[in-house]
Order: C-alpha cells, then sequence, then structure tokens
C-alpha cells in the first residue's frame, strides 16, 4: 500500500477515471505515484544511451526480451513524459524515433518497424555489440526476436507521439516524420475490401497484410485528423463505425476483420472497445464500455490457479478478451513460458479502461473497491532489473498480475513491470486521453 501522512493515497476515479488525490504540504516527493512512475521510465529510458538519441526498453529483464524497444511503448513514454513536463526526455525518445525511421538498415527511410534492439545481445548464432545506434548510423531493426513488421497501429502512435512533440518544441523534424509516417499508411495499407479502412501493414518478411485492426483505424482515425486529412480521416472511422455490433442483449465492437470483407467473430477485446470511444467519443458507442464492465473484469487472488500473488494480495481489474478468462491453466501459454492464470489482471488495459472512462464522464469509480494500479506499483514487481540493473523499488507497474492468456493468440503478458502500462497510468492520474 502507498502511504501518505499515515493514511493511504487514493486515486479516486472523479468522473469515471484517474485523478491524483490531494497531497498533505510536505509531501516526500517518493510517495506521489506518478513520481514514482516517472522512475521508472526514467530508468528505462536512461539505460543505456542516456546522452543521445534513445528508445526505452519496453520491459524489465525478467520478462526475457532483453533490451526490446516496442514502438508503440516508445510513443506512450513520450505521451508519458509531455503529461509529466518533462520535455527533454521525451524529445530524446523523439529523437530515437526520428532517427529509426531514417536509419534502417534494409529500407533506408520509411516506416518504423514493430521494435528495435536497445542493447548488446548474444542470442544464438546472432550478436549485436552495439547500443541503440551501429557505427555506421543503422538500428538493429527488429531485435534478436525479429519484431521486424511494420504495422499501421505503430506508425499511428509513433505520429501520435511526434506531433504532440512538435506542438510542445516546434521542432518541424517531428511534424515532418509524423506526416511521413501517415503518408505510408495511406499508400501502402489502403483497405481493398468492402469494409473500407486501412490493414495492418505489413508482415515480418515485408508482405502486405490483408486483415483489419478496429484498434488500429481508431488510432489512424486520430492521427488522420490531426494533420487535417479528411478523406483519409473519413475511411478510418467507416471501419471502424463498421465493425461496432449491435446485438439483442449488448453492443461491442469486433475486434476487426481477417479479409477486409468480414467481420471478426472471435475474441471481443478491450483495446477494441476503449480505442474507438476515445478516438470518436460517440455516444452511440458508449455500450462498449458497459461491454467492458460486464465482460472484461477479473478478480486475482493467491487461490486463482497458477496465479503468482502471495499471502492477502487481491486484485480487481480488467483482462485482454473474452476468451482471456477461459485460457487453460494446464497449458503454457507459449512453449516454455509460465502456464496462464485465467484471473490474471492487465494493468494496462485496466489503466486504459479508466482513461476512457473519464473520457465519458462517468460518474462512478472506474476501479470500483480501490485502484488495483496503485497498489500494483506498490506492490509487484520487486527485486526486477533493467540492463542487469536494480529498478527503484515501488515504481513502475508490471504487465500482468500473474501470467496472462490474451485468448485469442499464443502470446501473453506477465508480472514484469512495463513502460506502456506505466504510461497509460500516467495519462490516467493526468487526465489525458491520447486519442482525443
Amino acid at each position: 500500500m502507498v502511504t501518505v501522512g499515515g493514511r493511504r493515497l487514493l486515486l479516486k476515479a472523479a468522473a469515471g477515471g484517474l485523478v491524483g488525490a490531494a497531497l498533505p504540504a510536505g509531501t516526500a516527493g517518493a510517495a506521489v505515484p506518478w513520481v514514482q512512475a516517472a522512475r521508472f521510465l526514467d530508468a528505462m529510458t536512461d539505460a543505456y544511451d542516456p546522452a543521445g538519441p534513445r528508445l526505452p526498453q519496453s520491459y524489465s529483464d525478467q520478462v526475457g526480451l532483453m533490451g526490446t524497444a516496442f514502438t508503440y511503448d516508445a510513443a506512450l513514454t513520450i505521451l508519458a513524459y509531455l503529461a509529466l513536463g518533462d520535455v527533454k526526455r521525451a524529445v530524446s525518445i523523439g529523437d530515437g524515433l526520428l532517427h529509426a525511421r531514417t536509419h534502417d538498415p534494409e529500407w533506408g527511410t520509411g516506416p518504423l518497424r514493430q521494435a528495435y534492439a536497445v542493447a548488446p545481445y548474444r542470442r544464438g548464432d546472432r550478436s549485436w555489440t552495439h547500443r541503440f545506434t551501429a557505427p555506421d548510423g543503422t538500428v538493429d531493426a527488429g531485435g534478436p526476436f525479429r519484431f521486424t513488421a511494420a504495422f499501421t497501429g505503430d506508425q499511428a502512435w509513433a505520429g501520435l507521439a511526434l506531433l504532440a512533440l512538435h506542438r510542445r518544441t516546434r521542432d518541424r523534424r517531428c511534424l515532418d516524420a509524423a506526416t511521413a509516417l501517415a503518408g505510408w499508411v495511406r499508400d501502402e495499407a489502403r483497405s481493398a475490401g468492402r469494409l473500407g479502412g486501412y490493414t495492418l501493414g505489413r508482415n515480418r518478411q515485408g508482405t502486405p497484410i490483408t486483415a483489419q485492426s478496429t484498434v488500429h483505424n481508431a488510432d489512424l482515425y486520430t492521427l488522420f485528423s490531426r494533420l487535417g486529412w479528411k478523406a483519409e480521416q473519413d475511411r478510418a472511422r467507416r471501419f471502424v463505425e463498421r465493425a461496432w455490433i449491435v446485438g439483442e442483449e449488448e453492443c461491442c465492437f469486433s475486434a476487426g476483420s481477417p479479409d477486409g470483407d468480414t467481420l471478426d467473430d472471435g475474441a471481443r477485446t478491450l483495446e477494441a472497445q476503449t480505442h474507438p470511444w476515445l478516438a470518436l467519443r460517440d455516444e452511440r458507442h458508449r455500450g462498449a464500455l458497459a461491454f467492458v464492465d460486464r465482460r472484461l473484469r477479473v478478480i486475482d487472488t493467491p487461490d486463482a490457479p497458477n496465479s503468482e500473488l502471495t499471502g492477502r494480495q487481491r486484485y480487481r481489474g480488467i483482462t485482454v478478451s473474452t476468451l482471456s478468462p477461459a485460457s487453460d491453466p494446464a497449458r503454457p501459454i507459449e512453449e516454455g513460458l509460465p502456464r496462464p492464470d485465467p484471473q490474471a489482471v492487465w494493468f494496462e488495459g485496466t489503466a486504459q479502461y479508466a482513461v476512457a472512462l473519464r473520457a465519458a464522464g462517468e460518474p462512478r469509480d472506474a476501479l470500483r473497491e480501490r485502484d488495483p494500479v496503485t497498489d500494483a506499483q506498490a506492490e509487484l514487481g520487486r527485486g526486477q532489473t533493467v540492463g542487469g540493473r536494480p529498478l527503484p523499488e515501488k515504481a513502475g507497474v508490471v504487465a500482468a498480475s500473474s501470467p496472462l492468456h490474451v485468448g485469442f493468440a499464443d502470446s501473453g503478458y506477465y508480472p514484469s513491470r512495463h513502460l506502456a502500462a506505466t504510461a497509460w497510468y500516467v495519462l490516467a492520474i493526468k487526465g489525458v486521453n491520447p486519442l482525443s
């Protein structure tokens, strides 16, 4: 628990989102949740290249991805830093995205990859002795795990972060890069399907993908809107609106389309509900938030299968998809990795849901009994490291309370401190809708 002046510091959900509770005079900065969150962001951002263009490592070492920096996480960290008023670090990460876009070893200048390596590594017969930038100026696109895809959602978030930097600094490079990323999506990812919108982009082999994501199109809607590209904005919005499913008992957004012509009828995901609401803010879609409340709430306790909680720890929150609670606790999430806890809380999604509720002006507490994200920062992820060095304790939010299966692919989240979870937490505290 976090205590201030002998009493617990609450993050209350005023108007449906997280806002910092009033602090007593003289409170030490270390007790303030967003200060603690910033300490984690700083440690991840400054881990390897504190003097020049850089990207932050996305997860603590314990998740096993080494020095992998996901583009989405880096973009969210820029937005979190701007919300915190740390323009210097936001600019340094922005410089990293600008450098990565123009120094790809295969493409030269082009779209951003899903991720980059930001630290030396050795994996099998592959090794990288440099940090973010090699002596010839190129970056390690994809890193040892080959996250080399160019997804439209990553272009959208990087573009939004760079536009936010341009508004703050008036650096023309940021505007030009955001415009170029949007232009790549417009020219390379326009769907030929009847649903309109834009595809996922290109896979790790560089092959175009025909599938579409409701989340990506909602994010692109905001990017195109901020650039004033009305035709592209309208095209992205049409796909999102066509993904809206009106049922007899509940309404929600489909996760997307496998082919551009038909809607996905599988798992309903948290992000497919929150991103369209945050981007479009259309009252006709308010039922998406009610869907999350009814279908995606979970409670993780030490008694849950494969839970990593101990003692009296108990977390209420949101999960990834409607299929996450149905995951088989006897089957590992991926080969060689832990088995899932069907009741694990996804803290990134929980904070994201709080942002969405605040944007909706909901009069109820976003997280009900208490704020699990603040508690998670104070209680979980102890003893973790970045680049082998200890992270500050009680700083940064783990991705999930226990091993969590996404439900619709062999992928998951783990109790490792995570940039995106922490960044969404900061945005929730500060009342920032990054897609407005």
